[in-house]
């Protein structure tokens, strides 16, 4: 009797993993989770945008995030998935005093921060390699940087120096890379790791490769 008890304890968890994987199919499952964006990796910058001395490229795609993320399983191991991420981070570096008085070049600078959004839409496929915990791999494509948007006023003189017009421009930071991932799952917890990368930003004029890597820790609340 105590062998039989000791086989059922040891025996349920994975039992229990093995009716999940085939009875998920349809489910529609809710995570929420943490992200760390690692700073960009070295690239050649080539031609930058002129806007770009308004803020650091590297701090302002990285740093911590936090997010929460639907996966619907089409099959019991392609997933449909979704996540929305939120940080509060570095939109530009602002010169007070020369923003306001074009004449005076000289001021203090002042950091000014947002709140940043990213929309990640992806396909996650599932390996059971393991007896109770799983691999998976990611491809998808992200809208990066929302609600970085800002304007730039500029200054237009005469050949005398007087003050002619002004305009503002508006402008962001946004971009759409692709994102690949691997990662690993076991019961509730999920672990991964991840690139972000494109050739297409508003930080450079030249088509550079731009590439954030990722680690990310999720932890699924239960189907919806």
């Amino acid at each position: 009797m105590k062998k039989l008890l000791i086989i059922i304890f040891f025996s349920v968890p994975f039992l229990a993993f093995s009716q999940t994987i085939e009875t998920r199919k349809g489910q529609l499952f809710f995570k929420i989770g943490t992200e760390y964006r690692i700073t960009p990796l070295p690239y050649d910058a080539g031609e930058s945008d002129p806007n770009i001395g308004l803020t650091n490229v590297g701090i302002q795609n990285s740093g911590l995030a936090i997010n929460y993320s639907l996966d619907y399983f089409i099959t019991k191991n392609l997933t449909l998935g979704f996540t929305n991420s939120f940080r509060y981070d570095l939109l530009l570096y602002n010169n007070e005093v020369s923003f306001d008085s074009p004449e005076n070049n000289e001021g203090s600078t002042q950091v000014e921060k947002t709140l940043i959004t990213d929309f990640h839409f992806y396909l996650n496929y599932h390996f059971q390699i393991f007896k109770n915990s799983e691999i998976f791999i990611r491809a998808g494509k992200s809208l990066a940087n929302r609600g970085t948007d800002y304007g730039t006023k500029n200054s237009f003189f005469d050949q005398e120096g007087n003050l002619v017009s002004k305009s503002i421009s508006q402008n962001n930071f946004h971009f759409q890379p692709e994102n690949f991932g691997l990662g690993y799952k076991k019961d509730k917890v999920e672990v991964m790791a991840g690139v972000l990368t494109t050739t297409v930003t508003e930080y450079f004029l030249t088509n550079e490769r731009f590439t954030i890597p990722y680690l990310k820790l999720s932890y699924n609340l239960g189907k919806l």
